[in-house]
């Protein structure tokens, strides 16, 4: 029974290193294929960080008319629109402190305007589940009696969030559309090398060996070239973030757009990448293989 589990085993082993060109043709081909798909896979997710986060912080400024009363009964009706997650009340000295804040230590000039001389207006800070809806949310609010004014950042927030999101999406169609590149080159590249051994092929048949038979070292064989040929992207994947990541020190261009930490992202882009080779492997050969031996019949 050994016997029978370890021989394909062995002769995928004698295989790879018989038909030494061949083999080292298609790990070639998944190790350049798998890096493309490491690159896009990086891009794709460290997008999806940048998204996320500044969706995350994209709220509406809600300033209130001095004649409202009663502010609670105008943020329930502000709660009470679709897409709306929380509304939070914020006095006019909190407005205050909020813009002496934003200038430093300059900003202490403005606490001339503390008290009656303050000009700000009570205002809400209303945050989205759906950033989505950000342009319809801000239009209903506006037209709120008590709402002076909506402010999101217009069409440009807008444009942000979309241009993100479309690009996050084409990277995920690119890595796909890579797969299904990576997936057909192993298939013809296996498929040369199994034509290489046509005549070990038939002397097999001659014997009476069954397509599963002579089907399983090529399926081994497979796994083995997508195995190793996930190694060298690993291994520059690895090294190559954790490089561009410390470089640029953590963020791209902005704390607005934080990369994703290096760990444990490589650790699971690795795993993805040997997961992925190895079935674009098994796949790649399974199919090379099942079709030449009907071919042949």
């Amino acid at each position: 029974m050994l016997s029978i589990i370890l021989r394909p085993i062995k002769e995928a082993f004698n295989g790879l290193f018989r038909h030494f060109s061949m083999t080292f043709s298609s790990i070639i081909a998944v190790s350049v294929t798998l890096l493309l798909v490491s690159l896009f896979l990086m891009l794709t997710v460290n997008l999806q960080e940048i998204t996320s986060t500044v969706e995350g912080k994209i709220q509406i400024h809600v300033q209130i008319s001095n004649d409202v009363a009663e502010p609670k009964t105008l943020q329930t009706r502000i709660e009470a629109i679709g897409g709306v997650e929380s509304v939070l009340y914020s006095t006019k000295d909190e407005e205050l402190d909020k813009f002496i804040a934003s200038y430093g230590e300059e900003g202490l000039i403005f606490e001339m305007y503390r008290g009656e001389n303050n000009p700000l207006k009570n205002a809400f800070i209303v945050e989205l589940s759906d950033s989505s809806k950000l342009e319809n949310v801000g239009a209903r609010i506006s037209a709120l009696t008590g709402v002076e004014k909506a402010n999101y950042g217009g069409t440009n927030t807008i444009k942000l969030v979309n241009m993100l999101t479309n690009i996050r999406d084409g990277g995920m169609a690119l890595v796909l559309a890579l797969g299904i590149l990576a997936l057909i080159l192993i298939i013809n590249t296996i498929k040369i090398t199994i034509q290489s051994r046509s005549n070990e092929i038939s002397i097999m048949r001659t014997i009476g060996a069954t397509n599963n038979f002579i089907r399983a070292p090529f399926v081994i064989e497979g796994i083995f070239i997508g195995f190793i040929g996930s190694m060298l992207p690993i291994g520059l994947s690895i090294y190559g973030y954790s490089y561009v990541y410390t470089a640029l020190g953590g963020v791209l261009f902005t704390a607005i757009f934080p990369l994703r930490a290096v760990f444990p992202f490589v650790l699971q882009l690795s795993y993805l990448l040997v997961l992925l080779g190895i079935t674009l492997g098994l796949f790649g050969s399974f199919i090379s293989v099942t079709r030449y031996l009907r071919g042949v019949r």
